[in-house]
């Protein structure tokens, strides 16, 4: 007998975190308190433990995202001195990273995906929201993943700054060579130790071309052996290239 998605979601929450409830702290954005209390009960169901705060107006709900974490965001879809967006707008002026699903009572597949369009991650009907555990567990799982991807480009930029501060530094002489032992990139101060007077000319040197070179050729390129003034014996560098 296959098993409904609510069972599986229960199991996957219960092995996801080794047997202990998943915490939330959700921040609903909601007038009807039985609705609320609904809406945590289909939750507990599958073993969430939900931290909930319940938030009336548009600025206590601006408040709350300024001085509080929270896992997801779960809204009235009309409510009461809210315009249709509102909860939208704010959330993105916040700048959180948090899932937002509506809730409400029949909804038409032109409003639900307006809202998506905009940024919501669902729309549920309160008629059928023994969906809504699905819905949380997979808007977190999207939000785990991009953290991780937004995580992974932070550390790819920094990687890369570093690196253009390193290559452009006038202090230190910067190369990166292939396999074949063919120049890739230097920067300017590995040109001027080695004595050579452009990027281009460096990068036409191979340290690889033993059978074209002394054995020690390639190492005097790099130790700047036999050149006057610090500087490599420019003729015998070239004798090899």
């Amino acid at each position: 007998m296959a098993s409904t998605p609510q069972a599986r979601l229960k199991r996957d929450v219960l092995s996801g975190s080794e047997g202990r409830h998943l915490s939330l702290h959700i921040l609903f954005v909601h007038s009807n308190a039985a609705e609320v209390e609904r809406c945590l009960q289909e939750l507990n169901k599958v073993h969430f433990t939900v931290s909930a705060a319940v938030l009336v107006t548009p600025e206590e709900f601006s408040e709350r995202l300024a001085s509080h974490a929270s896992d997801l965001v779960v809204a009235e879809l009309t409510s009461p001195d809210w315009r249709e967006t509102q909860t939208l707008e704010l959330l993105g002026r916040s700048k959180r990273q948090i899932p937002l699903i509506f809730v409400g009572g029949i909804l038409q597949r032109e409003t639900v995906a307006e809202f998506i369009t905009r940024g919501a991650y669902d729309c549920i009907e309160m008629g059928h929201i023994g969906h809504l555990p699905v819905a949380v567990h997979r808007a977190l799982e999207e939000k785990a993943l991009r953290d991780e991807r937004d995580l992974a480009q932070n550390r790819l930029r920094h990687s890369e700054a570093r690196y253009r501060a390193l290559a452009g530094n006038l202090s230190y002489g910067i190369c990166r060579c292939d396999r074949d032992g063919k120049f890739l990139e230097v920067n300017e101060a590995i040109v001027k130790m080695l004595g050579y007077a452009s990027k281009e000319e460096l990068l036409g040197v191979n340290l690889a071309l033993r059978s074209r070179c002394p054995a020690s050729a390639s190492t005097d390129i790099l130790h700047n052996k036999n050149r006057p003034g610090s500087h490599f014996n420019k003729a015998r560098a070239n004798s090899c290239v």
